[in-house]
């Protein structure tokens, strides 16, 4: 959307959110290699304040935007959809023409206020010393070695 002399307009459609585990932590996803990790949802709430976050597998350390888990962009991109039909919808209501009739359907309704539960995915937390932070990885990827999130160290 464009504002006066060409400014983008923002505007706010819907909401999406992590639920923390019983433990405090929440799952995260790497956009480059696809791991699930876990951190703690009060570093990322409190103290993450725009750093990056390092993938604990492939190290690539990115801003926090691209490690939401897929669930989440899926549920994000059908409010995004449903948005544009109504946007949509509405620019075709007033255009009236003995030669060209619009008729429109009802735009699908979705809910724009949506909380992901945290799914139980089978990690080890592990506590990692330099950043004196818990983190959950699956045992492989604590076997073999890993980044810390929070810092980029290499563990192990």
């Amino acid at each position: 959307m464009f504002g006066d002399e060409g400014e983008v307009v923002r505007k706010t459609i819907g909401k999406a959110s992590l639920e923390a585990d019983e433990e405090g932590l929440v799952t995260l996803q790497c956009d480059r290699c696809k791991s699930r990790f876990k951190m703690e949802c009060s570093y990322l709430n409190d103290e993450l304040e725009g750093n990056d976050i390092c993938c604990p597998i492939c190290g690539i350390s990115e801003k926090l935007n691209t490690f939401w888990p897929e669930e989440v962009i899926e549920e994000v991109q059908k409010i995004a959809i449903a948005e544009a039909e109504r946007m949509f919808v509405e620019a075709l209501k007033g255009i009236k023409s003995k030669h060209i009739k619009i008729e429109t359907k009802p735009v699908q309704r979705v809910d724009t206020d949506i909380a992901i539960k945290n799914k139980d995915y089978d990690m080890l937390r592990v506590r990692v010393n330099c950043c004196d932070k818990i983190i959950a990885l699956t045992s492989s990827d604590v076997t073999a070695g890993f980044y810390c999130p929070y810092c980029g160290r290499i563990i192990k």
